[in-house]
């Protein structure tokens, strides 16, 4: 299973995902495998989760990623139609003989920046397989997509759209750690990636990564002791 989020802040986007993979129904046992790269760059200003047939989802990002780049897209309105066009042909390609509720489901969160006169405006949409690629715009700044129960009653409690980026990166980390502490169907390496509307996409390295680990770490130690008194 996923945990994908993309969360936006004051002076950008965040996008983040675990890594895991699940074999088997998830209803009983299962095997797990955390190398599956769930976030990605898009574009230079816009990134994209992967959620659900992630095997599938990479199999299309090769021809998507090439097709935006011939065709010099680098904001997110248009990548998200260029990336809906690409997808919803394939599959009505490849899965033309099923209906739609029985094809394979995947999820696409594509997040990144519009150019609107001079300002870069973030913005962040969801395609779901189940609803035919229709183009949904989360305009409340938050979008997760796999197994998202956890984080979003977290986040209802500390996500402000007014964060910096760097706050807003290390409630993504907590947000899916702690997913990944109550759900095992999430857990892994986690990745992060900050778009920003000067510089684009760029995913953190593992010195950044982790530095937000110890830092959530230490908050998650802070509280017990608050708790207990002390």
């Amino acid at each position: 299973m996923t945990l994908v989020i993309a969360l936006e802040a004051k002076d950008g986007i965040i996008m983040a995902g675990d890594t895991r993979g699940t074999i088997g129904d998830p209803r009983g046992l299962t095997a797990i495998s955390d190398v599956h790269k769930k976030i990605f760059e898009l574009t230079r200003f816009c990134g994209i989760g992967i959620s659900g047939s992630s095997e599938l989802g990479t199999a299309l990002l090769d021809g998507i990623q090439k097709k935006l780049s011939d065709s010099k897209v680098v904001f997110v309105g248009e990548a998200m139609s260029q990336t809906r066009l690409h997808v919803r042909a394939i599959y009505n390609d490849w899965f033309s003989q099923f209906p739609i509720d029985k094809r394979p489901v995947l999820l696409l969160t594509i997040a990144g920046c519009d150019k609107i006169e001079e300002r870069r405006v973030p913005k962040i949409y969801l395609l779901n397989s189940q609803l035919d690629y229709a183009p949904m715009l989360f305009d409340k700044g938050i979008c997760m997509i796999g197994i998202p129960q956890y984080a979003t009653y977290l986040a209802n409690r500390y996500y402000d759209r007014s964060m910096s980026k760097e706050n807003v990166a290390a409630l993504a980390e907590f947000l899916i750690a702690e997913t990944a502490s109550q759900d095992p169907k999430v857990g892994g390496p986690i990745s992060i990636a900050i778009i920003s509307p000067a510089n684009g996409y760029r995913e953190l390295d593992e010195k950044e990564l982790a530095q937000i680990r110890q830092r959530n770490d230490a908050q998650r130690e802070s509280m017990k002791r608050f708790f207990a008194g002390g």
